[in-house]
């Protein structure tokens, strides 16, 4: 019986690992969210193109280098050296252009990468501001509002029909008087005091006309007596009510 030592057992685990082929490592992407995976692979991008500049730069160098080699070699007749030097420059160029190339097409897929995160922040924030309208519609509704703006007016015209309740005038504090009664009374008390004023001024002025102006006596025999005053008029007994009018309206005239 055969016993197969530590290392023999290693060597057929690798021979079974290459026949069936070998799990590859994991990438290093990041597991975070879609912003922070973004920008790491932008900043990941940089670092390359950061690289394959230092690269082409290097590969600048060893192609100018190699080009001095050849233009020396060529002064110094050595031909086999100047072409060696040549072939090493062309190998130089083709290296460059292909890391010229993979240069720009990270700078492309980096410049795409920046354009489509900008592109996700502004629809998280457009996406953000449409569910927060619709949680305010929601939460209001058509019908709430207007349900509160006829509350609303309604409250309003509640508020103006206290205010006029409140401006109107009081009754006649339990006199039960009528409104037109009271209206007729007071067109009569007018009317009476009206003629009474009247009255007393047709008497005023027909008293200094009973009296004749005298024309000048050249004699004292000749001068006229004087007339002798009217007996005095009686007057009318005023109500209470007549002599409140009578005062309010002399008062108003002055």
């Amino acid at each position: 019986r055969i016993r197969c030592s530590p290392a023999c057992w290693g060597g057929r685990s690798l021979r079974w690992m290459n026949l069936f082929g070998k799990r590859k490592p994991s990438s290093s992407a990041p597991s975070g969210g879609g912003g922070a995976s973004t920008k790491d692979a932008i900043a990941r991008l940089r670092e390359a193109e950061e690289q394959l500049t230092k690269r082409e730069e290097h590969l600048m160098r060893k192609a100018d280098h190699e080009l001095a080699e050849a233009k020396k070699f060529a002064a110094d007749k050595n031909k086999r050296s100047a072409l060696t030097a040549l072939k090493r420059k062309k190998l130089y160029e083709a290296q460059l252009e292909k890391v010229s190339a993979s240069k720009m097409t990270l700078d492309m897929q980096r410049m795409a990468l920046e354009q489509i995160n900008i592109s996700k922040v502004t629809f998280d924030a457009i996406d953000v501001g449409k569910r927060e309208l619709e949680r305010l519609n929601k939460e209001m509704g058509v019908e709430r509002v207007e349900e509160t703006m006829d509350d609303l007016q309604e409250q309003i015209e509640l508020t103006n029909e206290t205010a006029d309740a409140l401006a109107r005038p009081l009754g006649g504090m339990g006199i039960g008087e009528d409104e037109d009664e009271l209206q007729r009374e007071l067109e009569e008390l007018e009317q009476a005091t009206l003629d009474e004023h009247v009255l007393k001024i047709d008497a005023t002025a027909a008293q200094p006309s009973a009296i004749s102006a005298p024309s000048a006596p050249t004699t004292a025999a000749d001068r006229p007596l004087p007339a002798m005053p009217s007996a005095p008029t009686t007057k009318v007994q005023e109500t209470d009510e007549e002599r409140e009018l009578r005062e309010l309206e002399e008062s108003m005239a002055m």
